[in-house]
């Protein structure tokens, strides 16, 4: 388990040992939700950082994609762990 920017979560920690495929659960799920969140903010300002000062088309792509990805996984963490 690694502590992430809000709290303790198993979820994409590149600590993690098996990071890619770690489960999200109803004890991890706000930790992960709140720190995905944290993630997405930090990848929409790369982009617009990098539309600003000449970054690759391919980077800026790349990182829409994996905004687009966090997105998709926490709608459905949302309808299965929601309160």
């Amino acid at each position: 388990m690694h502590k992430g920017h809000y709290g303790q979560y198993t979820g994409n920690a590149k600590w993690s040992k098996d990071h890619a495929h770690t489960k999200v659960t109803k004890e991890n799920y706000d930790a992960t939700k709140k720190d995905d969140e944290a993630h997405m903010q930090y990848l929409k300002e790369d982009v617009l950082y990098d539309s600003r000062h000449g970054g690759s088309d391919k980077q800026m792509t790349d990182d829409e994609k994996h905004i687009s990805k966090l997105a998709g996984d926490l709608k459905y963490d949302n309808k299965k762990f929601k309160k």
